[in-house]
């Protein structure tokens, strides 16, 4: 396991020599961006719709204000004719010196191109894997492309019986391609789920992340579920 700065370890975002942040994620409000902090968080990743690019100068002046570091953005769930808003959220990370987390259920990621050439792209960023996606498909349409992934790990469980070797072996082969990995519980139907709820073998997936990766771990649960995760996430990697 990575050895911290300090032999003590404050577990609101925990930073690592190696450089991984542990994160919450909340909508951009100033109320959720505070209650994040309470829940012990230092940094959140932000949970974004049409509204807050709408008003991208107010979003950004709210988040600027926070009691938390903004370190990553998810694009709103937008169609084909609304890439506009995948431009707003590369244009907010770039005013908050985030990294740009692309959704890829309604855009899938066979369509890339289509993003791409239909945005300016100028911050770090990550397209994330839908449910179903497997290794060979991420490997052929992302990484072997050179394009960077944000994995999603229930995501990963949905296509992959043996996601939890796969995901050691992604780290390891390509953890530098990674900007943001999405954690969370979830059944081979249901992603999302609280840490201990759902048919993953959380403690191995936190040891996997913990032990191999050095990049933003976003806690992508339920926003009243995210302490507890924190929690768990503490004793697993303290453990070793």
């Amino acid at each position: 396991m990575t050895t911290p700065h300090t032999t003590v370890r404050i577990w609101t975002v925990t930073l690592y020599d190696d450089g991984m942040i542990v994160a919450g994620k909340c909508p951009a409000t100033a109320d959720e961006l505070r209650a994040a902090s309470e829940r012990g968080f230092d940094a959140v990743e932000l949970h974004l719709t049409t509204d807050d690019l709408d008003s991208i100068d107010e979003t950004a002046a709210t988040c600027r204000a926070a009691p938390v570091e903004i370190v990553s953005a998810h694009t709103p769930h937008v169609d084909r004719d609304e890439l506009g808003y995948v431009q707003r959220t590369n244009d907010l990370c770039e005013r908050l010196d985030a990294t740009l987390v692309v959704h890829s259920t309604k855009i899938p990621l066979g369509d890339i191109g289509e993003v791409l050439a239909s945005t300016d792209i100028t911050v770090p960023h990550g397209f994330e894997n839908s449910t179903g996606h497997s290794l060979h498909f991420l490997r052929n349409v992302l990484l072997d492309e050179g394009r960077p992934l944000v994995l999603d790990t229930a995501h990963l469980y949905t296509a992959e019986e043996a996601y939890c070797s796969i995901l050691e072996d992604l780290l390891a082969e390509h953890g530098d391609s990674i900007p943001v990995v999405h954690c969370c519980d979830g059944t081979k139907i249901a992603d999302g789920l609280a840490f201990g709820t759902g048919t993953m073998d959380m403690e191995r997936v936190i040891a996997a992340l913990d032990e191999n990766y050095d990049g933003i771990v976003v806690l992508e649960v339920m926003p009243d579920e995210q302490a507890d995760a924190l929690e768990m996430w503490r004793d697993v990697a303290l453990r070793d």
